[in-house]
C-alpha cells in the first residue's frame, strides 16, 4: 500500500510545482483533472489495500489448515505407537494422492507432509508384523524409538507454522516454508530408517546415473544443521540410479552424526574423490573425538551389524550408524570411523566401482521416479 501512496503524493507535488513555476492560474478544468486523478489514485490505493488484506487472510488461513493437519497426523502417529505398545494390530495404513498439476507451494508442502506421515505409518505397521516373529523384539524397540523421534519432528513443524502466522511478508514466509519443508525431508529420512530396519528398499529411484555432487548436496539438505556443512570441491563422477537413494540416506546419517557430536560453531567437511577401488567419500568434523573402545565398537557395527546388540545403541542415540551399516552392506560399501588430525572423527566410506555410472556428459541427468 505504501508505494502507491508515495507515487500519488509525488505526482500531485510534481503537478503543483509545475503549475506554480509556470505562473499559470489554475482554472476549473485543471482542478477537475487534478481532482479526478486524485480520486482514481485513492481508489487504486483502496483496492490495493483490500487485495493485500485478502491475500494476508488467505495465507493465514492456509497456514492454519497446515497446522491443524499436522497436529492431527501427530495425534494419529502417537495413537498408532500406543496401539503397537499394547500389542494390538494397527489399522491398515492409508495413502495420500499426488498434488494437483497447478499446485502451489502450500499444496506441495501439504502433500509432502502427508507422504511423510504415510511412510511413518507404513513403517510402523511393518514393525508390528515383525513383532510376531521370534527374535524381533530388538527391531521392534528400534521402530518405536524412531517413531517417537518422528513425533518430535512433527512438534517442531507445528512450532514453525505458529511463527509463520506473524511473518506475512513474502521473504520471511518463504524462509519459514523452507524450514518446514526441510523438516518434512528429515521426517521422510526417519521414516525411511524404519523401512531400512525392516528390510524394505527405498521407493525413491533414479533411472539414470546422477552426478556425485548432486548426491552429496542432497545428503546435506537432509541434515538439520546443513548450514555448517561445507562441500569441498572438486567432486567427479556419477552414481548409478538404483543406489542413489540409499547413498544419500547413508551419507545424511553420517553427516548428521558429525554435526551433532561437534561444537555448533565448527564446520563439517564433506569431500569425495575417485580412487582405485571406487569413490572415496570423507565426512570430517572438529568435535571432541571418540574413545578408542567406542570407536572399535562402532567400526564392528559398521563391519557386521548382526554381531551388535541393537538395544545397546538406543541409550547413546547411535541408531543412525546401525542404519548406515545396513545400507552399506546392501551395496557393498565399506565404512570406517577414525580419528583425524584435529582430534575429531572422520568417517570414510568407499563406494565400489560397480555403483559408479558413466561420465555426466554422456547422460541426460538422473530422472527421479
Amino acid at each position: 500500500v505504501l508505494p502507491p501512496v508515495a507515487v500519488a503524493l509525488s505526482a500531485c507535488a510534481a503537478v503543483l510545482f509545475a503549475v506554480r513555476s509556470t505562473g499559470v492560474r489554475p482554472g476549473p478544468t485543471l482542478w477537475a483533472v487534478l481532482g479526478g486523478a486524485t480520486a482514481v489514485t485513492l481508489a487504486g490505493i483502496v483496492i490495493a489495500a483490500v487485495a493485500a488484506d485478502r491475500a494476508a487472510r488467505s495465507v493465514r488461513d492456509r497456514i492454519d489448515a497446515l497446522r491443524r493437519s499436522t497436529a492431527r497426523r501427530e495425534g494419529d502417529l502417537r495413537a498408532l505407537v500406543e496401539t503397537l505398545r499394547r500389542g494390538d494390530a494397527p489399522p491398515a495404513p492409508g495413502h495420500s494422492g499426488p498434488p494437483a498439476a497447478d499446485a502451489d507451494d502450500f499444496d506441495l508442502l501439504a502433500a509432502d507432509l502427508a507422504r511423510a506421515h504415510d511412510s511413518a505409518v507404513t513403517a510402523v505397521a511393518q514393525a508390528s508384523q515383525l513383532s510376531s516373529q521370534a527374535g524381533s523384539e530388538q527391531k521392534l524397540e528400534v521402530f518405536v524409538n524412531l517413531a517417537r523421534r518422528l513425533q518430535s519432528l512433527v512438534h517442531r513443524e507445528i512450532s514453525i507454522l505458529d511463527e509463520l502466522e506473524n511473518e506475512m511478508e513474502d521473504p520471511d514466509l518463504l524462509k519459514g516454508l523452507f524450514h518446514v519443508d526441510h523438516l518434512a525431508t528429515r521426517i521422510r529420512r526417519h521414516a525411511e530408517n524404519l523401512a531400512v530396519l525392516g528390510g524394505a528398499v527405498s521407493r525413491r529411484q533414479w533411472s539414470n546415473p546422477v552426478p556425485v555432487t548432486e548426491v552429496l548436496r542432497s545428503a546435506i539438505a537432509e541434515v538439520e544443521q546443513y548450514s555448517r556443512v561445507k562441500l569441498v570441491p572438486p567432486v567427479d563422477g556419477t552414481l548409478r540410479g538404483h543406489a542413489v537413494a540409499d547413498v544419500i540416506h547413508l551419507l545424511a546419517e553420517l553427516v548428521e552424526n558429525a554435526t551433532v557430536f561437534s561444537a555448533p560453531h565448527t564446520q563439517v567437511l564433506l569431500r569425495a574423490n575417485l580412487v582405485t577401488s571406487g569413490l572415496a567419500v570423507e565426512v570430517e568434523d572438529r568435535g571432541l573425538g571418540m574413545p578408542v573402545d567406542e570407536q572399535e565398537r562402532m567400526n564392528a557395527l559398521l563391519t557386521d551389524p548382526d554381531q551388535v546388540q541393537v538395544a545397546s545403541l538406543l541409550a547413546d542415540g547411535r541408531i543412525g550408524l546401525f542404519v548406515v551399516s545396513q545400507l552399506a552392506r546392501r551395496h557393498g560399501i565399506q565404512v570406517r570411523l577414525q580419528t583425524n588430525i584435529y582430534g575429531g572423527v572422520q568417517a570414510v566410506l568407499v563406494v565400489p566401482q560397480a555403483l559408479l555410472g558413466t561420465d555426466p556428459a554422456d547422460t541426460d541427468g538422473g530422472q527421479h521416479t
